[in-house]
């Protein structure tokens, strides 16, 4: 219930932390755009001296705000300069005194840039020429309306920081009375898959020690050998129905400790050897020295031992099996690929379905319950990696695997 928790606490903060983010940047862009605004209207209505309180034409409200007729506490200056970028004259209004030096520097190059609008420094101008050798120039100090904005943001900051600090402190209580209901359901489910199993196995037993009994009397026949191979397929589904609820159980809590990788898949396929040459199957492996793998042991060999068991079981007669082990990076990367008849018809992810079987035309003799690959993904999941399915040219089905390898710590 505790992982539970932490997974609803972290869910809704982090779907809170997106839209205060989509928010704030939302504040921020249109603060931005009629601050802009709002100077190009200011610069334009200097360029043609219009007073500011009786625009002939005036703008339309950004984001329906009314664009003001002046920023407030704006410098900015009118300059006549010539082709050369020299100052003929220059008025000063909304400031202090003015930086002659700066303003030629500024003065020049706008002029010898040649674009009319833009930005130098801290201030926005608009370039007009008036005659051949003449030409007026505005420019405007918009970095008062830029600390506004930016003061502003800073506050949507700070209120959204308070926001889910707040949000935390009720989702503490509220998470778990949301989760327990939840919780049950769950432990009520993977207890009765787990009751279930334990109590079915034991008539499975009795069935078959009967029909053990009845070949000793009346010799073995065709119903009692149909009867020990029925008992047996529903002795190994029980068997990977306690697995599925074993890895759900584990998704929470998982004993681990380093695992040799490497010599565990080594003998793992060391014990399909008889299985792939009874059926002509041919089996190429390429299996690299990787690093330290951190992972439950049992659950890491039930893992290859599915993959393997699902490569022979599904792979054509005489058909090919290809094993990769290598590292990449920091995760370990596992490539078992086998050749089939025909590809099954589902798409390649839906063979980690429960209870899908990949193909129709795969028959009880295959010995499939579409659990094992399920099983797998679990496993995998239990352990931060994730796997994949992919059909291949040439009829064929590939399933890679990826985990993450323990950091190696540096010893000096």
């Amino acid at each position: 219930m505790g992982a539970l928790r932490r997974r609803f606490i972290l869910g809704a903060m982090l779907a809170f932390g997106i839209l205060l983010v989509l928010l704030v940047g939302g504040i921020a862009v249109a603060g931005y755009v009629q601050m802009e605004r709002s100077a190009d209207v200011f610069l334009q209505r200097v360029m043609d001296e219009e007073k500011m309180e009786t625009a002939k034409h005036p703008p339309k409200p950004v984001f329906g705000y009314e664009l003001p007729s002046r920023p407030s506490m704006s410098e900015y200056y009118v300059v006549t300069t010539d082709r050369q970028g020299a100052i003929l004259r220059m008025e000063q209004r909304g400031g202090w005194e003015a930086d002659t030096e700066l303003m030629e520097e500024y003065v020049a190059q706008i002029v010898n840039s040649g674009q009319e609008n833009g930005k130098i420094g801290k201030y926005k101008y608009l370039l007009r020429w008036k005659t051949d050798e003449a030409a007026k120039l505005v420019l405007m100090d918009n970095s008062v309306q830029a600390h506004a904005l930016a003061d502003h943001l800073r506050t949507a900051c700070l209120v959204s920081l308070l926001g889910a600090a707040v949000l935390f402190v009720i989702l503490l209580p509220v998470s778990a009375r949301v989760v327990r209901s939840y919780a049950m359901n769950i432990e009520k489910q993977k207890r009765f898959i787990t009751d279930a199993g334990h109590e079915l196995k034991t008539p499975v037993a009795i069935i078959l020690s009967n029909v053990d009994a009845m070949d000793l009397i009346q010799g073995e026949n065709k119903w009692s050998r149909n009867i020990r191979s029925q008992t047996a397929r529903l002795s190994s589904l029980l068997g990977q129905l306690l697995l599925m609820a074993r890895m759900d159980e584990q998704s929470v809590s998982m004993r681990t400790e380093n695992v040799d990788l490497v010599s565990m898949i080594r003998e793992e396929v060391e014990t399909y050897q008889e299985s792939m040459a009874k059926r002509g199957l041919s089996f190429d492996q390429r299996i690299e020295e990787i690093g330290i793998l951190r992972g439950n042991r049992e659950n890491l060999r039930q893992l290859i031992h599915i993959l393997m068991d699902n490569a022979v079981q599904y792979a054509d007669e005489g058909g090919k099996i290809e094993l990769l082990l290598e590292s990449r990076g920091r995760r370990a990367r596992l490539v078992l690929r086998n050749s089939v008849e025909s590809v099954p018809s589902c798409p390649p992810d839906a063979l980690f379905d429960r209870f899908l079987r990949g193909d129709s035309a795969r028959t009880q003799k295959s010995g499939g319950y579409g659990i094992g690959l399920s099983a797998a993904k679990s496993i995998v999941q239990n352990h931060h990696g994730k796997i994949e399915a992919a059909y291949g040219r040439g009829d064929s089905v590939r399933l890679t695997v990826e985990l993450p390898l323990r950091r190696r710590r540096w010893s000096w």
